[in-house]
C-alpha cells in the first residue's frame, strides 16, 4: 500500500487511475463545485480541502506521501489558451503548489515521486522556457525529470494528449 497527496483534484481522477493500491491522505481543489464531484466520486472521509493551493502549507499535509500528483491549471500552457504560460494567473500556480513541495523536504518529508498532469503546451511554451523553468525547480530540489506524453485514446473513446 502507498499513499499519495492529489493537487488540483477535480474529481480524483489521479485518484481513480492510481487504484486500490493507493491510500489518498490528502486532496485539494479550489473550485467548490469540483469538490462536490471530488466528494460524491469518493466519499467525505476528510482528506479533501476546497480553497487556494496558496494557502495550503506542509503542516496541513498528514502522514508521508510516496506520490505527489499535481494536475495544476492548464489555460495559460494551452495552445488555445492566450500564452501567458507559467507567469498566468492559471498555470502560475505551479508555484505555490511547489511551494508546499519545498515545505514537505524541508519537512523530511519528501516524497519520492511528483507527478504533473497538464496539456503538450506546458512542453512549448515561450518556445520551451516555461518547461525549462518546470524542470529546473525540480533539478533544484534534488529530483530527475522528463516528459511523457499519453493519448487518453489509449484508454478511452476520445483523443486527448497529456
Amino acid at each position: 500500500m502507498a499513499n499519495f497527496y492529489e493537487f488540483f483534484a477535480g474529481g480524483g481522477m489521479a485518484r481513480a487511475g492510481l487504484g486500490a493500491g493507493w491510500t489518498c491522505l490528502f486532496a485539494n481543489d479550489f473550485d467548490h463545485k469540483k469538490g462536490l464531484t471530488y466528494q460524491a466520486n469518493w466519499g467525505t472521509g476528510g482528506e479533501l480541502t476546497v480553497g487556494d493551493v496558496k494557502q495550503i502549507t506542509a503542516a496541513k499535509l498528514p502522514g508521508v506521501a510516496d506520490l505527489v500528483w499535481g494536475s495544476f491549471p492548464c489555460q495559460d500552457l494551452s495552445l488555445a489558451g492566450g500564452g501567458a504560460g507559467l507567469r498566468g494567473e492559471r498555470s502560475g500556480t505551479f508555484y505555490p503548489f511547489w511551494d508546499v513541495i519545498r515545505g514537505l523536504i524541508a519537512d523530511g518529508r519528501a516524497p519520492k515521486l511528483i507527478a504533473l498532469e497538464n496539456v503538450c503546451g506546458t512542453l512549448t511554451s515561450h518556445e520551451g522556457k516555461d518547461f525549462e523553468a518546470i524542470c529546473q525547480t525540480f533539478a533544484n530540489a534534488g529530483y530527475r525529470c522528463g516528459a511523457l506524453v499519453i493519448n487518453a485514446d489509449l484508454f478511452l473513446p476520445h483523443s486527448r494528449p497529456r
